[in-house]
């Protein structure tokens, strides 16, 4: 499994707007096959900091996700209330 932070930090003015527009990305991500979470998180001390939090069954569950329509309409609007993003991480679940 693999899993995402991506990082942004919204304008202070369009936190609202951001969190209302981020609802229908999270909803269908978690829709999406090969989906086993994604999660909008919000900083507890700096109200303008989030982190998109995903687990991905595998790679092509990824790819599929980085080229759904949801994904490739919603995440520009999002980035575009975005004041700086990153660094974005990639986790390859460690299995025992």
């Amino acid at each position: 499994m693999f899993k995402i932070v991506a990082r942004l930090t919204v304008k202070a003015d369009k936190i609202d707007e951001f969190k209302k527009t981020a609802e229908e990305l999270v909803r269908k991500s978690s829709e999406e096959e090969g989906n086993v979470f994604y999660t909008l998180n919000q900083d507890t001390r700096d109200e303008q900091k989030f982190a998109f939090i995903e687990c991905w069954k595998d790679d092509e569950a990824m790819k599929v996700h980085k080229t759904s329509e949801h994904f490739t309409r919603i995440f520009p609007i999002l980035s575009g209330m975005a004041k700086s993003s990153g660094p974005n991480e990639l986790y390859k679940e460690v299995e025992f």
